[in-house]
């Protein structure tokens, strides 16, 4: 007697994400690198087999997700994604999934104390310089919840950077987006901590200018814990969904 079994039926995709995913593929595996053109929409539906609609399609998805830009008005050409594109959209979907300002802090509790200690031996002299020029910005501004804000985002922004690497970079993208902009911009208006940024700062920068990562990653995670404590105290609900930045 046979079993009783019921198989899904077998999905078939439209054509133009067949398309999209061909020319994704090529691309991530290096096929088409960075910079190359693509052929133009004509040769495309040629070699596909399919129509110049169905081409465009498949463009507009890539185009989308960072990885194809004009050239000029016909032609497509290989792009490396924008941090701030990545950071947008990962943004987006983390909002429909509700997280918590809880979640996001242990995600940056995670990567900022990594990026501090990482910064002390790749953190180039411009790298130093512009961070120096941003504690003086900090200082100037200590009275401007606006502008302290902004210099508290640029800090970790360009301590980011001062690491030279990608995938941390591409990591972290989306707290500048959500939690950032949302979680300081309440704790600065709310319990005014311009002080104690500036000193984690300076300390941060300190450690960095004599390459000593154990110093530059324990005060990453004090200043870390500050700015929980001031989520705690600014009531902002710790364990409640974050709100769509302004």
């Amino acid at each position: 007697m046979s079993k009783n079994i019921n198989f899904d039926k077998i999905a078939h995709q439209p054509a133009y994400r067949v398309v999209s995913e061909k020319i994704r593929n090529a691309i991530l595996s290096g096929e088409i690198k960075t910079g190359e053109l693509l052929p133009t929409e004509t040769d495309l539906a040629k070699q596909f087999g399919v129509t110049r609609s169905t081409i465009r399609e498949a463009i507009r998805l890539l185009e989308h997700g960072g990885i194809l830009g004009r050239a000029d008005r016909k032609r497509l050409v290989v792009t490396l994604p924008e941090t701030d594109a990545v950071g947008r959209s990962v943004s987006s979907a983390l909002l429909m999934h509700q997280v918590t300002y809880e979640e996001l802090w242990q995600v940056a509790m995670g990567l900022e104390p990594l990026a501090s200690k990482l910064a002390c031996t790749t953190a180039t002299k411009q790298d130093k310089q512009l961070l120096a020029e941003n504690l003086v910005l900090t200082r100037d501004v200590m009275n401007d919840h606006d502008a302290l804000l902004a210099a508290e985002i640029e800090f970790h922004n360009l301590l980011a950077n001062a690491t030279h690497n990608s995938a941390l970079l591409l990591a972290r993208a989306p707290l500048n987006e959500l939690f950032y902009p949302v979680a300081w911009g309440e704790i600065i208006r709310a319990l005014s901590p311009g002080e104690r940024i500036l000193v984690a700062h300076q300390h941060i920068y300190a450690a960095i200018c004599d390459n000593n990562p154990d110093k530059a990653e324990e005060w990453m995670k004090k200043h870390m814990e500050d700015f929980r404590r001031g989520i705690e105290m600014g009531n902002l609900g710790f364990d409640q969904p974050v709100p769509v930045a302004p």
